[in-house]
C-alpha cells in the first residue's frame, strides 16, 4: 500500500478536514493524530496510514442525517440498528466513502474499514480499526480519563486488549445512563475474549 500512498498527502488532507470542522473537533482530531502515531509506531504498523485515519475519521461528523441511511446503504455498506436510531453515529460511514474523493487517490480498504467502525467498533475493523478507536477514545482532549485510565490502557500488551479495556470502562457508565450497548460493540468483546486478533 506504501506506492498508493505516497500519493496520500497528509497536509492536504489536514487542511480538507480543518475546512469542515468545528475547531474543537479539528483539535481533537490532532489528538487523535498524536495516539495513532505512537500505536502504529508501537505495533509496527503502517505510521503514515494511521495518521491519515487519524485526521479523517471525523470529517463527516456533521453530515450524518436521514439521509445517511439510504445514501450507505447504497453504496453497500451494512447500517446497525444503532445507526438508524441516531444517524449521526454514521459519520465514521459517509468518511469512507469519501475518502478517495478526498483524497484523490486511490485509499486502501483496510483504511476506510477503520474509518467506518471507528465509533462502535466491528470485530472486521482490523489493527488499523483498533488503533484509531482507542485514540478516539484516549486522546489527550477528553476529559472523562484521567492519567491512571490512560495508563491501564496503554499498559495492556495488544491493541486487542487495550480495546477490551476501553469496551470494559464504558460499560458502568452506560449501564448508569441506561444506554444498552451496540450489539456490535458487544459481538466485538465476545470476539476478542475468545483470544480472536483484529
Amino acid at each position: 500500500s506504501w506506492s498508493i500512498l505516497r500519493m496520500l498527502d497528509y497536509i492536504e488532507i489536514e487542511g480538507l478536514v480543518k475546512s469542515r470542522e468545528k475547531e474543537s473537533r479539528f483539535i481533537h482530531s490532532l489528538g487523535v493524530v498524536e495516539v495513532s502515531r505512537l500505536l502504529a509506531s508501537r505495533f509496527n504498523l503502517d505510521v503514515r496510514e494511521a495518521e491519515i485515519d487519524g485526521i479523517y475519521h471525523d470529517a463527516y461528523r456533521y453530515d450524518g442525517g436521514e439521509e445517511a441511511i439510504a445514501l450507505v446503504e447504497n453504496q453497500g455498506f451494512e447500517v446497525f440498528p444503532e445507526e438508524r436510531k441516531n444517524p449521526m453515529l454514521l459519520h465514521g460511514a459517509l468518511a469512507a466513502l469519501n475518502f478517495e474523493k478526498d483524497c484523490g487517490s486511490p485509499v486502501p480498504f483496510s483504511m476506510k474499514l477503520a474509518v467506518r467502525h471507528h465509533t462502535l467498533g466491528h470485530k472486521e475493523m482490523g489493527k488499523l480499526g483498533a488503533v484509531l478507536y482507542i485514540a478516539d477514545y484516549t486522546e489527550k482532549g477528553r476529559k472523562h480519563l484521567g492519567d491512571e485510565d490512560r495508563k491501564r490502557i496503554f499498559s495492556r500488551p495488544t491493541l486487542e486488549a487495550m480495546v477490551m479495556e476501553i469496551i470494559d470502562m464504558q460499560r458502568p457508565y452506560m449501564k448508569k445512563e441506561g444506554i444498552k450497548e451496540a450489539e456490535v460493540t458487544t459481538e466485538l468483546y465476545s470476539y476478542l475474549e475468545k483470544g480472536m486478533e483484529l
